[in-house]
Formats: structure tokens, C-alpha cells, sequence
């Protein structure tokens, strides 16, 4: 790299860090569970090098409520954090958002291989940056992005195989992406096929005899995962189960869970295949979740919806890396779509990103390639409203959307439970009502943000049992502001010490003492 090009990339990184990496706990407004279960089995594993079930350096961390396992690479990015960072919100989710800003720059580097063109790059780079579920995404600590670097990477060095390279770069590209399997569930789909996608460019370019490099340093990296699943083997039938391409057991096979599908099952696969690339989701108001989208935006900028098509048609035109772009985009969704289950979960389909906004790019530089002045001039026109579009989405993002979001993200918890554990009871006992889901984790949680260690989390208490009656005299309890033991705690004789509301200025949850 020329120092020009050196010194651009350390602006962008630095503008982006600034962007991506600032106010972490402000916007998103809470945590969600999920991002408390991740935080508190890094916390685990920077404190002992074990999980919560105090298994050494496992390579999935199982729970009760997900046997199949959380993915390790963002539980171990997020542990190195936490050696050098005290357990917050912002710490936990800051490993994502420098993971984001990552994808940007290996992005912006993979389309200067591609096009050969520096403006065309910091464009593709900023196409990412500036993408809605991009940016949402890198803001929550959670594992959705984790498997986007290795797929640029392996984009990155199968640039070079298509060049000619030898079996160091085939070995290398099986690699990342048997990495990648390590960073999410989805990729036990998605990194197979990218390897097949491999096999197939060396077999177009007449080299398919080195496949069997690309197969070794898959399967080599893998050499954890196998070790752990004959230790563990009661992981194969929680894996089937987590993405259940049928009604599966943890007895069944993968015969068994094929033959599940029906062939009306398959015929609404493909339509769920068909409606995760709705214009609406991709281009207009994204997810139908408030921890996915604002619903004001779509997944990418409006303007890619001209750039991509023109891309896609150009790329699918063309053989080698560029090929295999399309085809990446158009099974990004895969296994999401295996699960059946799209209306929950598309954000699971986030492979899509890079493959997007490369065909996008592609299209750009058919705009500003073209020998008409107005296509010329409509191309620079569009990519300008790119960035128009983000600030507008961004003021919507750390002001309204943080309001509208709240009880998405489970409320303010945070509110009850911090002034229950800064100020507990000197007699009596601490209670939580069964009707707040979490309560005890998002306890574990903060108890270790604030004391340094997890202290004992409160009783679990339900309205018809006799604790609101028989509880002793300085008891603390929290309940939901529109539950009925709010009601009965308040019939019992408690008095509402606090009430927790939320930025909109609604009670959410009530902290009750029992004089």
C-alpha cells in the first residue's frame, strides 16, 4: 500500500471507531438477555478460564435454556475485553462494534482487489459502514456479525486463488472458513457451502485437483469441534435441535431430520427464500423487530436498491470471484431458511451484507463507467443521499428509536434492580416476581458490574404464594408495574419505595419494602 492509501485507512478507522464504538450504553437502550448471557460467560472466562458450568476453555458454552451452546469466538473476544476492561455494558458490547468497523475496512480492501480502484473501494467501505443493520448490529453484543471477517477474508484470498495461487492460499481460503463455524450456528450451513463454492471456481479454472487443500485446512481447524463432540456427544442431537429442519429429537439423524421436511415443507422454504429479499425488508423499513431495525430504515441504504440489481446482473454475467459474489447473495439467507422460521429470526441471515454491498458497488461503477452524462451524474447523485439517509436514520436511532425501543429490550430492569442491590435490605429477604423474565441473570449481571462479583440473587416470588403476607419486616421485592402482585404487594401492606419508568415516562417496574 502506498502511504496515501495508508493514511486513509487510518482516518477511516479512526471516523469509524468514533462512530461505531461511542455510547455503547446509551443506544441501544438496555441489554437484552441475550447479551447478559454472552457478557456473564465472558465474565466467567476472564475471571477463571472456565464457563458457568465451570468446564475449562470449552468450545461451546451450554445453558439451560440453549443446550445447542453459545457461539465461543464472540464469548472469548469479549473475555479478552474484560481483562483489561470492568464489566459494563459498554465493555461487552464494544468487541462487536470494533468488529464492525473491521468488516468495513476488510471490505473496502477486498473491492480495491476486485475493481482495482481506490474511490471505488472507500465507496464499497462506506456502503457497508453506512448500512442500517450493519451498524445496529455492530451495537449489540451479540454473535449475528461474527462470521461476516471470515467470509471477507475468504473472499479476500480466493481473489488470489482466481489469480493463480498455490496450495498455501487453497489451504488458507478451507481455513477462514472453517474458522468461521466458530463464530456462529448459522455457519455450520453457510461455510460448507462457501467451500463448495470454492471447489467450483478451482474446477472452472481447471484446478480442481487442489480442492483436497481447501477440504484440509477446513477440516484442520475443526479438530477442536471434533474433540469436543466426542467428549460431549449429547451436542449432535441440541444442534439438530437448534436449527430443526423438521420435527427432530436429540435421537435423530440427519436421514431422520431430512425426511422431516415434507414436500410442502420445501415448497414454503422457497418461499420464505423468496420473501427474505421483500424490497420492504432490504431497502425501506428492515426487520419487524424493534432490536433489528428502527423501522425506518431498511437493511441497506435506498440507494443500493438501484445499485444492486445492476450489479447482480453484471456479476452473475461474469465468471470466477464475481460469480461466486451472486451466488453468495443469493443463498445468504439459506440458513435461515432451513430453520423455517423467517418471521422470527431473518436477522440470522446477515451473510447477506458483504455480498450486497459488493454487487452494489459493482453497479456504481457501471454508473460512473457509463458513457452518458446522466447516468454519470445519477450515480454520484445516489451515492450521495447514502450518507443523507445514515444521519437521518442515526437521529432517529439515538433519539425516538431509543424511546420506541424500550420495552423491546425488556425494559428498565436495570432501574429496579440496581437500587435494590446499591441499597439492600438490612433484615428480611430481597424478592423478584416470576413474572419478569431474566430476573436472574440480568441480576448476575449487575450485582458483578457494581460489587466486582456476583452476589446472591434474589427469591423468586409469585402472587398467590404467602411471601407477600409472611415476608419479614424489611424485605425488598420488584415486580412489573402492570402485573397483579404490584396490586397485592400494595394490599399486603409493602410501600413503594421506587417506581421505574421508562424514557417515554411509563411506569415499567416497581421496587416494594415491607416496613
Amino acid at each position: 500500500m502506498r502511504s496515501r492509501e495508508i493514511a486513509i485507512v487510518v482516518v477511516l478507522a479512526t471516523l469509524l471507531t468514533a462512530l461505531y464504538a461511542t455510547r455503547l450504553a446509551f443506544a441501544p437502550i438496555y441489554l437484552i438477555h441475550d447479551e447478559i448471557n454472552f457478557s456473564l460467560q465472558a465474565a466467567s472466562i476472564a475471571d477463571s478460564g472456565r464457563d458457568l458450568n465451570g468446564r475449562l476453555l470449552p468450545v461451546y458454552f451450554s445453558e439451560p435454556e440453549f443446550t445447542a451452546g453459545r457461539d465461543p469466538l464472540m464469548i472469548y473476544a469479549t473475555a479478552l475485553a474484560l481483562k483489561v476492561l470492568p464489566l459494563s455494558e459498554s465493555a461487552v458490547r464494544l468487541p462487536t462494534a470494533l468488529l464492525g468497523v473491521m468488516n468495513v475496512l476488510l471490505l473496502a480492501w477486498l473491492a480495491r482487489l476486485l475493481l482495482g480502484d481506490s474511490r471505488l473501494a472507500i465507496a464499497a467501505g462506506l456502503l457497508l459502514a453506512l448500512s442500517p443493520g450493519h451498524f445496529i448490529h455492530s451495537r449489540l453484543a451479540l454473535s449475528v456479525l461474527y462470521p461476516l471477517p471470515f467470509v471477507i477474508v475468504w473472499l479476500i484470498v480466493l481473489c488470489k486463488v482466481d489469480q493463480g495461487a498455490g496450495r498455501r492460499s487453497v489451504l488458507a481460503s478451507g481455513a477462514v472458513l472453517g474458522l468461521g463455524i466458530y463464530a456462529y450456528l448459522a455457519s455450520w450451513v453457510m461455510m460448507p457451502l462457501y467451500l463448495a463454492l470454492t471447489a467450483l471456481l478451482l474446477a472452472a479454472r481447471g484446478r480442481f485437483a487442489v480442492t483436497r487443500w481447501a477440504l484440509a485446512g477446513f477440516a484442520i481447524v475443526l479438530i477442536p469441534i471434533v474433540l469436543w463432540s466426542v467428549a460431549h456427544p449429547e451436542r449432535y442431537g441440541d444442534l439438530l435441535r437448534a436449527y430443526r429442519p423438521g420435527e427432530v429429537t436429540a435421537q435423530s439423524t440427519v436421514i431422520d431430520a431430512t425426511n422431516a421436511i415434507t414436500p410442502g415443507d420445501w415448497r414454503s422454504r422457497l418461499s420464505e427464500w423468496w420473501l427474505y429479499f421483500d424490497p420492504t425488508y432490504l431497502f425501506l423499513s428492515g426487520d419487524s423487530s424493534l432490536t433489528n431495525s428502527t423501522r425506518r430504515a431498511g437493511l441497506f441504504p435506498l440507494a443500493m436498491a438501484v445499485f444492486l440489481p445492476v450489479g447482480l446482473w453484471r456479476a452473475a454475467r461474469r465468471q470466477g470471484v464475481e460469480r461466486v459474489i451472486a451466488i453468495g447473495f443469493a443463498t445468504a439467507p439459506l440458513a435461515v431458511v432451513l430453520t423455517g422460521v423467517l418471521h422470527l429470526h431473518r436477522y440470522r441471515g446477515l451473510f447477506v451484507l458483504p455480498f450486497g454491498v459488493l454487487l452494489a458497488t459493482y453497479g456504481l461503477q457501471a454508473f460512473l463507467a457509463s458513457p452518458k452524462r446522466a447516468c454519470r451524474i445519477v450515480g454520484v447523485l445516489l451515492l450521495a443521499t447514502v450518507p443523507l439517509q445514515f444521519w437521518d436514520f442515526y437521529r432517529d436511532y439515538m433519539g425516538p428509536y431509543r424511546v420506541a425501543s424500550s420495552e423491546w429490550y425488556g425494559g428498565n430492569l436495570r432501574g429496579a434492580l440496581v437500587e435494590v442491590i446499591q441499597d439492600p435490605p438490612e433484615s428480611g429477604r430481597a424478592y423478584v416476581s416470576s413474572g419478569i423474565p431474566y430476573a436472574d441473570v440480568y441480576w448476575q449481571f449487575y450485582s458483578r458490574a457494581l460489587n466486582g462479583e456476583a452476589t446472591t440473587p434474589p427469591a423468586i416470588l409469585d402472587a398467590d404464594s404467602e411471601v407477600p403476607m409472611l415476608a419479614a419486616a424489611g424485605s425488598v421485592a420488584v415486580a412489573s408495574a402492570r402485573e397483579p402482585l404490584a396490586a397485592t404487594l400494595d394490599q399486603n401492606g409493602w410501600r413503594r419505595s421506587l417506581v421505574v419508568t421508562e424514557p417515554a415516562g411509563q411506569p415499567s417496574f416497581i421496587v416494594f419494602r415491607k416496613p
